[in-house]
């Protein structure tokens, strides 16, 4: 029997909701609903009603493509505000053979969590890096060892209740209920990295439209997460005001003749500036799109590069860098990238499916399908239901409580 998951991923500049359907081991992709975004900016939820108008839409579409009625999902959330920062945790192993047990992890993991929640943020993720049993080091599991101190190294990831309870507001609008709440950059790095480029040590940046996620794994473990607050619609809107043209029109400039490296255009050849609502078409030098785009894109990634050094040495990464996001499909972003990280660089999307893959074969998609995995890989349960069924699913962030699946 195949259980049915969803994922909601609210987005600065779209919403994607996407449903599938799994074994336990494989997953297929049955539903994509895909609209553009109304009242976020940045990760932040700023007109609660559009919000709603545009996710009931998305929703919609995947309903229609699936055959389900959507009553639950996985739900993403980013945006600056969010906190990843990491802690230790010790405590004795007191059972008289000292052998460690689920019950001494299960404390351990608690001695770390309890150090570090800001009293007006909600906890999302406690997610063990390494164990130490005396003087065993880098263990990921240590049930079964003995020893009398255990150890352990986290990546705790919190959050504002109020955007919490923002995001609940607009979820619970729509009719759905959240099974759980992950991190974006968390999702998206489940989508696109194999264990082994994790155990190599690798840094994912996913380039929304108003934000940027940064993840970096090292031997395996989540070894930072940050949010910083730039994103490709800040290179529409520089385009805009830097041509004196509509954001719709720099936008459509942007996919169409967008180049992240002023170098490796033709200082003399025109494109054409999109005819929008009725006005004249125009022509611009190439070189002077690109002139705009480069500045604000060496500025994401020297913001992103200051980020990991002081997270973490280069050299422990391995597996370079790996963009991911609709941001990163911007032609030359890849290139830029290798000048600015002195690394390897490539662009990702999500692994493949089975299903209607072709419907998420794209780095936009990322969040959506990591998300789903996610849900897979931790067994959080059926999150859809065919349209003759009547609704059934845990409380609002019920899920969200039980942070030791997020471990093991």
């Amino acid at each position: 029997m195949r259980d049915t998951i969803c994922s909601i991923d609210i987005g600065s500049s779209s919403t994607r909701v996407i449903v599938g359907q799994h074994d336990g081991q494989t997953l297929d992709i049955v539903g994509v609903g895909l609209i553009e975004s109304d009242g976020v900016r940045a990760g932040a939820i700023l007109n609660s009603e559009h919000t709603i108008r545009s996710l009931n839409r998305a929703v919609a579409e995947a309903e229609q493509m699936s055959g389900l009625s959507i009553r639950s999902a996985i739900v993403n959330i980013s945006g600056r505000s969010i906190r990843g920062e990491n802690s230790t945790g010790v405590v004795a192993i007191t059972n008289k053979d000292r052998i460690v047990t689920d019950s001494d992890v299960y404390r351990v993991v608690e001695n770390a969590r309890n150090r570090r929640i800001p009293s007006d943020h909600e906890l999302l993720h406690v997610l063990a890096r390494e164990f130490t049993v005396d003087d065993q080091q880098n263990l990921p599991d240590p049930v079964g060892m003995s020893g009398v101190r255990l150890e352990v190294d986290v990546h705790i990831v919190t959050a504002p209740r109020s955007h919490l309870s923002g995001l609940q507001r607009v979820i619970s609008g729509a009719g759905v209920q959240v099974d759980h709440v992950i991190l974006s950059g968390i999702a998206s790095a489940e989508a696109v990295l194999r264990p082994d480029e994790k155990e190599m040590g690798v840094a994912v940046i996913d380039i929304g439209g108003g934000v940027c996620d940064l993840s970096v794994h090292v031997e395996g473990g989540l070894y930072h997460t940050a949010v910083l607050p730039l994103g490709a619609n800040h290179v529409t809107n520089d385009l805009s005001m830097g041509l004196r043209i509509s954001p719709e029109a720099a936008e459509s400039l942007k996919r169409s003749y967008g180049q992240a490296k002023e170098s490796d255009v033709d200082p003399t050849e025109k494109v054409e500036v999109p005819s929008i609502h009725g006005r004249p078409t125009a022509w611009v030098l190439q070189r002077d799109v690109a002139g705009i785009i480069e500045p604000r894109m060496t500025e994401l990634f020297e913001l992103i590069d200051q980020q990991m050094s002081r997270a973490v040495r280069k050299k422990m990464l391995g597996g370079g860098i790996v963009l991911t996001g609709g941001g990163a499909r911007l032609s030359g972003v890849v290139e830029l990238a290798r000048d600015i990280f002195n690394l390897p660089v490539t662009l990702a999307w999500p692994k493949p499916t089975g299903g209607l893959y072709e419907r998420v074969n794209g780095p936009e998609f990322s969040t959506g399908v990591g998300m789903l995995q996610f849900a897979m890989r931790q067994g959080i349960g059926s999150a859809a239901r065919t349209i003759s069924s009547s609704p059934n699913g845990e409380t609002i962030f019920g899920r969200l409580k039980t942070w030791l699946a997020d471990n093991f």
